[in-house]
């Protein structure tokens, strides 16, 4: 069962990766992608580094919203939906329990 999270957990992280290369070369809807393969890594790593890559997950989600509802437009734009998601990402990480951040999946588990 432990190699199953395994194989799970690292192929998320691959397509997280993945999804982001892909949408820095303009196919901007593979953040959602990168957001969620973040987000399911973080949960299956929490015992060690999970709680550190919980923060990264909100950077892919802030500019996927961003670019989903056409409020990035240039350059300094992506800047600023990226600073805030490290400054949500950091947030999260410093002042929530992990049993708020990964809620849903504590649900399932």
């Amino acid at each position: 069962m432990r190699l199953l999270y395994t194989v799970i957990a690292y192929s998320s992280l691959i397509i997280a990766f993945v999804s982001v290369m892909l949408a820095i070369k303009g196919m901007r809807h593979y953040y959602w992608l990168a957001a969620f393969g973040c987000y399911l890594f973080s949960f299956l790593a929490g015992f060690s580094i999970g709680r550190l890559t919980v923060g990264l997950t909100f950077i892919p989600l802030a500019l996927a919203i961003g670019y989903t509802f056409n409020w990035i437009q240039n350059n300094v734009h992506c800047f600023l939906f990226v600073c805030s998601g490290i400054t949500i990402g950091l947030s999260i990480v410093l002042y929530v329990e992990m049993k708020w951040v990964f809620l849903p999946f504590w649900i399932l588990s």
